[in-house]
């Protein structure tokens, strides 16, 4: 097969599994975000934030569960030894971190000085052995490129978690509902998982196999350990000082741009790993799909970004109620620093594929460096969720700048390809968040309603003209991608 057949094999891959994992991701998602919206109705911010407590604790934990195992196979020549000692390696970790969940528990408590953080964070940490029965078989199909069979459980696992919680937060367990809808939706997950594949785990277990594994898997290890810093010291630190009410204000805030920008980028992520990983023996290969990806990735998030934070009050008014009005200034920020972020996952997993995932964690410690004096300031000093969110956001884009320029040199790409990846997005984007922040200038008085359609509607309508008018070959080569994508073989 020639390297141009190749190329056009893994963009069609990387279009339709990034389209299916973003279906698979949006639709779950829609579900939970539904039942977010009813749960904000019901629950108090409160509960929320007792929630967050546990997540962020989680969230440490869950970074080491594997060891890294899950990149290392997809890395690696799939085998029956590597597929059956990753599983066995998989469960026997996560029985080693829910042990140490219940250890780390009432230390977390008193670091959020709230004696409730204890049982939720050991109640949660359950989810740990669960899940680690379905990772192998969720990695398999990642691995064959098989990402419209992980649709039904990840549809099914969501489905799950909202309809046990809203029951359950209807009949007043509060924060609980939250807890016990999440475990429930990981036990149906990973049940839907094992009967995903007909491949059963044998009796394998091989010390030299998995030493290989793990010496690819803790480089992984050190880069996201430094991604879970990054992702959750704000959480730490708010829940610290601003105590329950604010997290859960400010864990709220984090759910729309979240669901719109960031999972974006992570389906794609999950997607093009695997990809730039076969990409490795064709000339030139990489660096070709790192500008590709760059530019639709920032085609679809930096309209993203700037819109939602520009329609933040009336969405919120709508969706969430006065009661979280104040959270509005904070989903702004977030948005605009989860736009910035999108652009560099892409980079990451370019490092991944080459080899190289300890660049994930020189980059990673760079925006660490600056973000713990950054959010130190805003929690102590400012002591608002709102300078948080724009602390964030300001270091994302020195963050996201040195990420794409090392990605750059590392595959070769000169920089000014590297900028023309960017400007049809951002030219385009910055004439919609123009137009729209007219129409909001001359409606104020207008209802929430007539605010959020007509600024979806006006800025709709001038993004993808301004790309139709200004970058008319940009599209072509956009349909010509999709119509590929859908063509079988």
């Amino acid at each position: 097969m020639s390297d141009n057949t190749q190329s056009v094999d893994f963009t069609r891959a990387a279009v339709q599994g990034t389209a299916v994992r973003y279906l698979i991701f949006f639709s779950s998602k829609l579900l939970l975000f539904i039942s977010t919206a009813i749960l904000a109705r019901l629950l108090t911010k409160d509960d929320f934030g007792v929630v967050g407590f546990a997540i962020t604790t989680i969230n440490f934990l869950e970074v080491i569960a594997t060891l890294g195992v899950r990149p290392a196979l997809i890395y690696y020549p799939e085998s029956e030894r590597t597929s059956s000692t990753a599983f066995w390696a998989n469960l026997i970790i996560s029985f080693g971190i829910y042990g140490l969940a219940w250890l780390v528990a009432p230390i977390a408590a008193i670091y959020f000085r709230d004696p409730r953080a204890t049982d939720v964070i050991r109640i949660l940490s359950l989810s740990f052995p669960i899940m680690a029965i379905g990772d192998t078989y969720s990695t398999l199909l990642a691995k064959k490129l098989s990402f419209n069979r992980t649709f039904l459980p990840e549809f099914l696992r969501s489905m799950t978690k909202g309809l046990i919680s809203i029951g359950l937060a209807y009949a007043g367990f509060g924060a609980w509902s939250l807890i016990i809808g999440q475990i429930s939706g990981e036990v149906v997950a990973t049940i839907v998982y094992f009967f995903s594949l007909p491949w059963r785990p044998s009796f394998i277990f091989e010390k030299t196999t998995l030493k290989l594994l793990l010496d690819y898997g803790v480089k992984y290890v050190g880069a996201d350990v430094v991604s879970i810093l990054l992702l959750n010291l704000d959480y730490l630190l708010v829940g610290r000082f601003l105590g329950a009410e604010a997290l859960g204000v400010y864990v709220l805030a984090f759910r729309l741009p979240d669901l719109v920008v960031l999972q974006f980028a992570r389906s794609l992520s999950s997607v093009i790993f695997p990809i730039y990983s076969k990409m490795r023996g064709i000339p030139n290969g990489m660096a070709r799909g790192f500008f590709m990806t760059t530019r639709y990735v920032s085609l679809i998030t930096i309209p993203l970004g700037l819109g939602l934070a520009l329609v933040a009050r009336p969405f919120t008014e709508i969706v969430f109620t006065d009661k979280w009005i104040e959270a509005v200034p904070a989903i702004q920020g977030i948005a605009i620093y989860s736009m910035l972020l999108s652009l560099s996952y892409n980079a990451g997993s370019a490092y991944k594929a080459s080899g190289r995932p300890q660049i994930n964690s020189w980059t990673g410690l760079f925006r660490l460096a600056l973000l713990f004096p950054s959010l130190w300031w805003a929690v102590a000093v400012a002591q608002s969720i709102v300078a948080v969110s724009w602390v964030h956001a300001s270091v994302a884009l020195v963050g996201t700048s040195v990420n794409m320029y090392v990605a750059a040199r590392m595959l070769e790409l000169p920089l000014r390809d590297l900028g023309r990846a960017f400007f049809p997005a951002l030219m385009s984007g910055l004439l919609m968040a123009g137009v729209v922040m007219g129409f909001l200038a001359l409606n104020p008085a207008s209802g929430s309603w007539i605010q959020l359609v007509g600024s979806i509607l006006l800025g709709g309508i001038t993004y993808v003209a301004s790309l139709c008018f200004f970058q008319r070959d940009l599209i072509s080569d956009v349909i010509q991608v999709v119509r590929g994508a859908l063509k079988k073989g």
